[in-house]
């Protein structure tokens, strides 16, 4: 199927797979193997693809609805994703925002743009690499993984419970990470305020910079404190550096190091 004068993406799935890319002229195709299954519309310069709500016995024999969405070349509107179970694999595209909800399934962005960028997962994964977004980045996630990589942002946020987070080389002004119950493995960030708080779990920061860029405020309940190395306490410094570290955990070790 192909469409003209796209503006906006919204798309609705229950399982569906959506393979995402940005093409070569201005038309928008819809590509997929199982068609019959998606009802795909253009009202008014939005697609709207939605995954039709079949009967049990063709979803057991049918285990996967994937679909390929190629976009025009020029492309910036607003993408809008609902899915359970599936996944949604976006590569090379500039939208002017994003807000990308999943159950059960990945969200996996690589190579693209967006003015905002709002991501909500529940028992599932979430992939970022090479991104740039103009105003925010907030991911708000239970039960699952996030990775990102090589991203600039204004903000970085990650919020939610039962969360591992991975994140390397971001620059960003606001980083914030505040969880129940996850670990934090984050390295090569450049940002003025770095924020990062669990519960059950330790933190590994590795920051840009001198430990004298940084005003320190470190602290754990049970567990042990290293900045650059050296064992020590929980810590709390005076006002003085512009850039802020602010990292506290309940039951798990803390390791600050900078470079």
């Amino acid at each position: 199927m192909e469409f003209e004068n796209i503006r906006d993406i919204a798309v609705y799935g229950t399982d569906c797979i959506a393979d995402i890319s940005r093409g070569s002229d201005e038309t928008c195709r819809f590509v997929s193997a199982k068609e019959k299954y998606f009802t795909v519309q253009n009202e008014n310069g939005t697609l709207t693809v939605t995954q039709k709500t079949g009967n049990i016995f063709y979803r057991i024999i049918t285990k996967k609805f994937e679909f390929k969405l190629i976009l025009p070349k020029s492309f910036d509107g607003r993408l809008r994703f609902r899915n359970k179970n599936g996944g949604l694999y976006i590569k090379n595209c500039n939208f002017r925002d994003t807000d990308l909800h999943t159950l059960n399934g990945v969200l996996d962005l690589e190579n693209a743009g967006c003015d905002e960028l709002s991501l909500k997962m529940r028992n599932g994964r979430i992939e970022l690499k090479k991104l740039t977004v103009k105003n925010g980045v907030s991911v708000k996630c239970a039960n699952g993984y996030v990775k990102a990589e090589e991203l600039t942002s204004a903000a970085f946020s990650v919020s939610g419970s039962n969360v591992t987070l991975n994140a390397a080389d971001v620059k960003t002004d606001k980083f914030d990470c505040s969880v129940d119950n996850g670990s934090f493995s984050v390295s090569a960030v450049d940002a003025q305020d770095i924020k990062l708080e669990t519960s059950n779990g330790k933190i590994d920061l590795l920051a840009a910079g001198s430990r004298d860029d940084y005003r320190l405020s470190l602290e754990t309940a049970h567990g042990s404190v290293a900045v650059d190395g050296t064992p020590g306490k929980n810590i709390s410094d005076p006002a003085g550096a512009d850039k802020k570290i602010t990292v506290k955990t309940s039951n798990g070790d803390i390791d600050i190091r900078f470079a």
